[in-house]
């Protein structure tokens, strides 16, 4: 009885001692191939995880505008008064919904691509609807004797201007301001020339880039950084840090952005006035 005892609490101690052995050898083991397939996982090379999550942002991008409306717009225009200004927004739109386009995977362990620029209404997040009516400046009246400085082409235009009923001051809703309208001014000048104004035009269903990302695939640190933005690495633009083509795109988050809490972005903005 005390033999048979000792035979099963030797059993169990061998059994544990081996269990024991196995379990510290193959930690490593397991450590390896998880890590191995991590990285593998979270390189943007067609066919990973980390592609299907790139192609199309998991997370929303949002762009909102706030929009000056003119409050004293026959004093403006008669009495040449200051203007009353009172501002109204946001409203918002969603950007960077659609997949990437053209997407090639260079040799040198980068990615190329461009992004649809496309602009949806969330009303939802927004003060007001995409048709409410704004008061504010007439882009082209105002633009065209900047670009124009000539005395004689300021004279055809103010005969265009005046013919086609045009004011400094002019009535648009939010969509036409920020996307786009046929301007009547325009449509009276007798010379080949785009008849759309719009602060942020062209934009919807044109492409924004080339950018070239790096894929991870050399180095897993510089994933989804960008090389270069239209085939440059600065804008030409700015001085110094501002300048430079940076971060990681509107879309492009990375593990390591989040494990430091920091997080840099580029993106191609526009700051206008209205």
């Amino acid at each position: 009885m005390g033999c048979d005892q000792n035979c099963g609490l030797l059993t169990a101690a061998v059994i544990g001692a081996v269990v024991a052995v196995l379990g510290g050898a193959l930690i490593p083991v397991g450590n390896y191939f998880i890590e191995k397939t991590v990285k593998k996982e979270t390189v943007i090379e067609n066919g990973t995880i980390a592609y299907d999550n790139w192609i199309v942002p998991g997370s929303p991008v949002y762009r909102q505008f706030w929009i000056f409306n003119v409050e004293n717009p026959s004093a403006v225009l008669e009495n040449g008064s200051h203007p009353v200004l009172k501002q109204k927004g946001p409203y918002t739109y969603r950007m960077r919904y659609l997949p990437k386009q053209n997407i090639t995977e260079n040799p040198d362990s980068t990615v190329s691509f461009f992004l649809p620029n496309i602009a949806r209404f969330e009303p939802d997040l927004s003060i007001g609807l995409e048709n409410d009516t704004f008061t504010t400046v007439n882009l082209a009246v105002v633009a065209a004797p900047v670009l124009y400085p000539s005395s004689f082409l300021q004279t055809l235009l103010n005969v265009w201007i005046k013919s086609s009923k045009s004011l400094l001051l002019q009535n648009r809703t939010v969509n036409e301001l920020l996307w786009g309208y046929e301007d009547p001014f325009l449509k009276k000048v007798p010379f080949p020339i785009d008849r759309k104004v719009g602060v942020f035009l062209p934009y919807n269903e044109t492409l924004d880039g080339l950018y070239t990302v790096y894929s991870g695939k050399d180095d897993l640190s510089r994933t989804a950084l960008i090389q270069s933005y239209k085939n440059k690495s600065t804008l030409s633009f700015w001085e110094g840090a501002c300048d430079m083509v940076n971060g990681t795109g509107e879309c492009g988050c990375r593990i390591q952005d989040w494990a430091h809490g920091v997080m840099v972005v580029f993106a191609v903005c526009h700051f206008d006035l209205l």
